[in-house]
């Protein structure tokens, strides 16, 4: 295991032992206080599902170089404690210092990290705003652990409006249930009944079009060999609607897709994802929308280069 006080990671040999590997590359962002062994558990646990992922332990602290010397040190003892069954090649610890949503999307930048795991304490104040910027800001997804969420996943939801990014979602779903050696994803799809005037035969109907439109959806999606069984809901806001069958699912996790905006190439959540990261009591995953990464990158660089007064990518 490797200490770092600045840089990026050093790439090392990975072997997979399973068809599926939904991360190769995971930042966790631990925060120095007492969740970060919870957080550390949680990594373990995805680094058993992900075979061969590297774990790179980042810390962002304002300390001096001395200072983050010495809590580089203190960062790992902890992280060797609780990932030691990991192979010493397989994680690295970073201490780096600046704001500290900068210095995480700088370093998923230069790393090229395809995941940013961090927890959430539960008696925080605010609405999650560094989960939030994370999510909208990075090039990778999101994954954010409230406090006291077990190190387990056997129930997974992810909710589906028939879009691309959902489909992205699915698609990563299904992967991390596959890896978890899970046989069902649950796909929920909320909807609102404009309706004033109904029949008997009007719920059947709804339900056959919709089990339709639900077997277009999927067909192009590569599920991994697992079944994604639909769930529809009616509900009027979606956040809460979500929130609710996933209490009523008792789901491990939730995965939700972000939106791209290709003129800036400026990641949106999308007013559904964003409220039920505010809300969520259980683990949610922010996907970042395939198509959407690379532009990404390239814009954050450039804003970098910007910042140094370098000239600007054409």
């Amino acid at each position: 295991m490797s200490v770092q006080s600045s840089g990026s990671p050093q790439a090392s040999p990975m072997a997979y032992n399973r068809h599926v590997q939904p991360f190769r590359k995971i930042l966790v962002a631990l925060a120095g206080i007492d969740t970060d062994k919870q957080l550390l558990d949680y990594a373990a646990m995805l680094a058993g599902i992900s075979a061969g992922a590297e774990l790179h332990c980042v810390h962002v602290t304002g300390a001096s170089s001395a200072g983050s010397r010495w809590i580089a040190s203190a960062l790992e003892s902890e992280v060797r404690a609780a990932l030691e069954p990991l192979p010493s090649g397989q994680v690295s610890c970073h201490v780096l210092e600046g704001e500290r949503t900068d210095a995480l999307l700088s370093f998923a930048t230069t790393a090229g990290t395809d995941l940013i795991l961090l927890g959430h304490r539960r008696n925080r104040s605010g609405r999650r705003s560094l989960a939030r910027r994370l999510a909208m800001e990075a090039p990778c997804s999101i994954w954010m652990v409230p406090e006291g969420s077990p190190a387990s996943l056997r129930t997974i939801l992810v909710p589906i409006d028939f879009s691309r990014r959902a489909a992205d979602a699915l698609s990563v779903g299904t992967a991390i249930a596959e890896a978890a050696g899970l046989d069902e994803c649950l796909a929920l799809h909320v909807y609102f009944n404009k309706a004033t005037v109904t029949f008997d035969e009007y719920d059947e109907i709804i339900a056959e079009e919709k089990g339709q439109a639900f077997c277009l959806f999927v067909a192009p999606i590569d599920l991994h060999g697992v079944h994604a069984k639909p769930l529809f809901v009616e509900g009027v806001n979606v956040a809460d609607t979500i929130n609710r069958v996933a209490a009523e699912q008792k789901a491990d996790l939730i995965i939700m897709g972000t939106r791209g905006r290709s003129r800036s190439a400026a990641v949106l959540l999308g007013s559904e994802t964003e409220q039920t990261i505010i809300d969520t009591k259980i683990p949610i995953l922010a996907v970042k929308h395939f198509g959407a990464r690379r532009k990404l990158v390239e814009v954050l660089l450039d804003k970098r280069l910007r910042q140094r007064g370098d000239q600007r990518f054409t």
